[in-house]
């Protein structure tokens, strides 16, 4: 049986989680001062500046404690995969249950050498996101050897 998951995305995970932040609040930001330049009233001029908290705190707090405990692992039986970042779920991937296994890269990824590993399963797939590119490879090659392995040999 697997233990508990201890490997770690790569580090730059957190900037991508930060441009992530960024571009939503500076959107909430936005939407927030169109929406007091409408509307004549104190309250709305103070929600307005909501968005700035969130600005500040999403990109300082949230992707760092994102990072510390986005978790996963890999054995012959399973891909233990643990993330969140205010409620942390924990999922079990049988290898026999993997059907195929491939990496993806967006643009602001390929800009920091990340890619994500998605695992296909009959049900679904999973993720283990933000990774070096080598160790993305790495990780899909053995997931796939894995799930090519006779069971029980």
């Amino acid at each position: 049986m697997i233990g508990e998951p201890t490997r770690r995305l790569a580090p730059n995970a957190r900037w991508r989680w930060r441009i992530q932040q960024v571009l939503f609040w500076l959107a909430a930001l936005v939407v927030a001062l169109i929406v007091a330049g409408q509307v004549d009233a104190g309250w709305v001029s103070t929600l307005s500046k909501l968005p700035l908290v969130g600005l500040v705190v999403g990109t300082a707090a949230v992707p760092e404690l994102r990072w510390r405990r986005w978790r996963w692992d890999v054995d012959p039986a399973a891909v233990v995969i643990r993330h969140g970042t205010f409620t942390v779920t924990e999922t079990l991937v049988p290898i026999v249950r993997v059907q195929h296994v491939d990496t993806t890269s967006d643009i602001i990824e390929q800009a920091l050498d990340l890619s994500t590993v998605v695992i296909h399963t009959a049900a679904g797939s999973h993720k283990i996101p933000l990774l070096s590119v080598v160790q993305a490879d790495e990780l899909r090659d053995r997931i796939a050897e894995l799930a090519r392995t006779p069971h029980g040999a």
